[in-house]
């Protein structure tokens, strides 16, 4: 269903296009710039560099200042959204971008899924909300709503899932959220103490078409207090940026843990992702002359996909580089598993990770959303051949394309990934 704008939709068709993101990116950016936050900045600077400079390769210490940026814009645009008597919607985790006539700085960070809108609501324990939803012509792939009890959307308390919702056949659906059980409430919350947000993820499958859903929210008690004011924001993005560095050290120190393969599948609801996705991590270090050769099932997941992130863990440049790829991106073999590879020279298979030149990536695969019971448990399996001999590795059946049609694919890509900060 077309948007109409107007006092908050700014959009026909992007639904991330409101008055609450243009909002609160400007109070971030201004966060970002106070002294007593460029302060806080610079200590996690060092924080990070005590820990790295003598462990990264110089190809991702070229990308450090950036990486610190990321994180730390990161922490102030969730703290400008912590204001839970007066809740508004914001996207984070996302590239940088200039669009309401202002350049957002990135805020990549621990594993950001480029295939996700992330978008974040306070609401605390006490407080009763009310979040109303319209899923869009063509929606997302998969959409989940987690309370979590962390600034870094980690620690999840209580969850509800797309498979589980009621949503009106006009694709309209309204979430209760408050501290009482459900009592037959459909799409119901209940907020337990120590919650900061609601954590929304839309997955978006095919970028040339789908969609986030269209959310808005308000409270409907009461609220006990004014608005937080520039002093109590910039303290919570101070206390953010300082103590976040360790889940965010833990995390990528997560996929430093093996041999250079793709680890067995498991969920990842224990160390801070969604709790019914599971999950593959690889490490690899890649040589000119060498390629990754990655195989996996579909599982019968709603939604999946891979993405290569530098060893900050931050998803590499997403819109001209092929570092990614959806369920609606990717093409089967001929048994109707799906083959990646990865190298740094492209191999001219379709299905190609670009790592960008850089000889170190991350690598997460997700499955995620499982209807059927009987499509069997994810699997995945990976090993490194010389780039000369991949030809003959080759699982049967692998997607070749010509430069002609990876100059296409990559015109898709950039050309999708611009609807996601189109403002009309």
């Amino acid at each position: 269903m077309p948007l109409e704008p107007g006092d908050y939709f700014l959009s026909a068709t992007n639904p991330v296009a409101n008055v609450d993101q243009r909002d609160l990116e400007k109070l971030a950016m201004r966060l970002f710039e106070r002294p007593d936050v460029k302060a806080a900045r610079a200590r996690a600077e060092i924080m990070w560099r005590r820990v790295a400079d003598r462990l990264m390769p110089a190809d991702q210490m070229a990308l450090f200042d950036d990486h610190v940026s990321d994180y730390c814009f990161k922490c102030t645009l969730v703290a400008a959204n912590t204001d839970a008597n007066f809740p508004r919607v914001l996207r984070v985790y996302s590239e940088g971008t200039e669009w309401f006539g202002h350049k957002v700085p990135g805020a990549k960070w621990g594993g950001d899924n480029p295939n996700n809108a992330y978008r974040i609501v306070p609401v605390a324990a006490g407080g009763r909300y009310e979040v109303t939803g319209q899923r869009q012509v063509e929606p997302s792939t998969y959409v989940t709503f987690q309370l979590v009890g962390n600034s870094t959307t980690s620690a999840t308390l209580a969850s509800l899932e797309q498979l589980d919702m009621d949503v009106g056949e006009d694709g309209r659906y309204t979430l209760t959220l408050d501290d009482m059980p459900a009592g037959g409430r459909p799409n119901h919350l209940q907020i337990p103490p120590g919650t900061l947000y609601l954590f929304i993820r839309d997955s978006m499958g095919d970028w040339e078409r789908q969609y986030p859903d269209a959310v808005r929210v308000r409270r409907i008690d009461a609220p006990t207090r004014g608005p937080l004011t520039d002093d109590e924001l910039a303290a919570t993005a101070i206390s953010n940026i300082l103590s976040d560095v360790f889940y965010a050290y833990y995390a990528q120190r997560l996929f430093f843990n093996g041999p250079q393969m793709m680890t067995p599948p498991e969920g990842a609801g224990s160390v801070g992702g969604l709790v019914t996705q599971q999950g593959s991590l690889g490490h690899f270090t890649l040589r000119e002359d060498e390629a990754v050769i990655i195989t996996a099932n579909s599982a019968g997941a709603t939604y999946r996909d891979i993405v290569l992130h530098d060893l900050w863990l931050r998803s590499l440049p997403n819109r001209d580089r092929q570092i990614s790829l959806t369920n609606a991106q990717m093409v089967p073999d001929a048994d109707g598993r799906f083959t990646y590879i990865l190298s740094i020279a492209d191999p001219g298979v379709y299905n190609w990770l670009d790592p960008c030149g850089l000889h170190d990536v991350l690598i997460l695969h997700r499955w995620q959303g499982f209807p059927d019971p009987e499509a069997g448990q994810p699997a995945i399996e990976s090993r490194k051949v010389a780039l000369a001999a991949l030809d003959d590795a080759l699982p049967p059946g692998v997607v070749r394309v010509t430069p002609e049609q990876r100059r296409a694919q990559i015109a898709r890509r950039q050309a999708s990934y611009d609807r996601r900060f189109a403002v009309d």
